[in-house]
C-alpha cells in the first residue's frame, strides 16, 4: 500500500522560486487554502500581522502547487510559457 502524500510531496513554484519542495524552503514559508483566498504562499517571518503573500491562486503574483506532479493550482496567465516556471 502506498503511503499518503504529505507536505514532503508538495512542490512550490512562483516567479521568484523555482520548483522546490515545501519542506526544503525556509521555515517561515506557509501554504494556506481558504474559501476566500484559495491557495496562497506566505512569508510569515515577521509574524502573522506582517505576513507577505508571495503568490496565490487569485493574486497578481502567480503560484503553482503540485504534489509529485499532480497540479493542485496553476495561476500563471500562460502555463505553457516556459518563462513562467
Amino acid at each position: 500500500m502506498m503511503p499518503s502524500p504529505s507536505y514532503h510531496d508538495l512542490y512550490i513554484t512562483t516567479e521568484k522560486i523555482k520548483r522546490t519542495r515545501l519542506c526544503d524552503l525556509p521555515f517561515n514559508f506557509m501554504v494556506t487554502c481558504t474559501r476566500v483566498g484559495g491557495w496562497e504562499l506566505w512569508d510569515v517571518f515577521k509574524g502573522f500581522n506582517a505576513s507577505i503573500c508571495l503568490g496565490g491562486e487569485y493574486s497578481d503574483k502567480w503560484l503553482v502547487l503540485d504534489s509529485n506532479g499532480t497540479i493542485l493550482v496553476d495561476s500563471r496567465v500562460d502555463p505553457e510559457d516556459e518563462d513562467n516556471g
